[in-house]
């Protein structure tokens, strides 16, 4: 800021100029860049600040955007010309991949009163799967269905397996063979190991490396089977006035054309009722029925119904009624 003083008794006005006094922080850098960096080692970056103004420069908050990073000021307080460092150590365990970071600099530059420094990182695991989770949804039954996982390498070494285990799981299989320095493994999952009555389930595998440093990784595997008997709807809505004896289809099929026979029914709603259920057919009608005697209100219900089907013992339909 300039200020102009204006002296009159001359023959000429004399102009005379003072500078305002103030402080102007300078960074050498705002920006530091690790590169790829593994996930279990810290690392500083130092950036260079310098008070090029003609007043005290005073530091008073130096706030990191969260706790990964932490940083050390040697001096709050800065002369005309006089410089000091802000070091900032990132620590990167738990994160991974491209990494950003900032640390705010609050100070008593009229101009600059907040400067954001940043940091960046690729944290890189010296193994790196592509999925942590792999999915079987709607596998068949009388079937086998496959996945795969790749291991990539992070540090340049070869990626080796020693062994992976699913305890519990004999209906999984696993396979791997080396593609450059990652490591291909293939999952399989076979419907027909799959014990009688279980449907849907998680398993985690362990799966281990020779590398001392990253020796074990999970791998959760997630699965249910395509029900061999499928109910249309999958889902009965029942809409009229109550005291009134309500009716709904209900189909049943079986998957591969096989017969079958529903030997029994358990509704949770008091006065329902099936009919049809003596036929023995790979496809087959039903009816459900509402008893008169239920009351005004909404009914959310299940009908479970089980089979002599010997891959689906049991199925169950939702039942939701609105009445009036």
């Amino acid at each position: 800021m300039l200020r102009r003083l204006l002296f009159a008794g001359a023959p000429a006005f004399v102009a005379v100029t003072l500078m305002a006094q103030a402080p102007v922080i300078q960074f050498d850098k705002v920006h530091h860049d690790f590169g790829r960096i593994p996930p279990d080692r810290k690392v500083a970056a130092k950036y260079r600040v310098t008070n090029t103004g003609n007043a005290q420069l005073n530091i008073t908050q130096v706030r990191p955007s969260c706790g990964c990073t932490y940083t050390m000021l040697g001096k709050w307080s800065l002369a005309p010309g006089e410089g000091t460092e802000i070091e900032a150590t990132f620590d990167p365990k738990g994160l991974k991949g491209g990494v950003r970071k900032s640390i705010e600099v609050v100070c008593n530059d009229p101009k600059t009163p907040t400067l954001s420094l940043t940091l960046e990182a690729e944290v890189v695991q010296e193994i790196m799967p592509s999925v942590e989770s792999v999915y079987f949804h709607q596998a068949q039954k009388s079937a086998s269905a496959r996945s795969q996982v790749r291991y990539a390498s992070g540090n340049g070494e070869p990626v080796q397996i020693v062994d992976v285990k699913a305890p519990g799981a004999p209906f999984l299989t696993f396979a791997y063979r080396p593609e450059g320095k990652d490591l291909v493994m293939e999952v399989a999952f076979d419907g027909r190991k799959v014990p009688a009555g279980q449907y849907r389930g998680v398993e985690q595998a362990t799966v281990r490396f020779t590398n001392p440093r990253m020796s074990q990784l999970p791998l959760n595997i997630q699965w249910d089977l395509k029900p061999s008997i499928q109910a249309s709807p999958v889902e009965l809505v029942f809409q009229g006035m109550a005291g009134k004896e309500l009716r709904q289809k209900l189909t049943l099929k079986q998957a591969e054309g096989r017969s079958f026979r529903v030997t029994g029914n358990r509704p949770t709603l008091q006065g329902m009722r099936v009919e049809g259920l003596t036929q023995k057919a790979s496809s087959m009608d039903l009816t459900v029925i509402l008893p008169a005697t239920l009351k005004a209100g909404r009914y959310s219900e299940v009908l479970a119904l089980s089979t002599d089907d010997p891959d689906q013992p049991e199925l169950t339909v939702r039942v939701v009624a609105l009445l009036k």
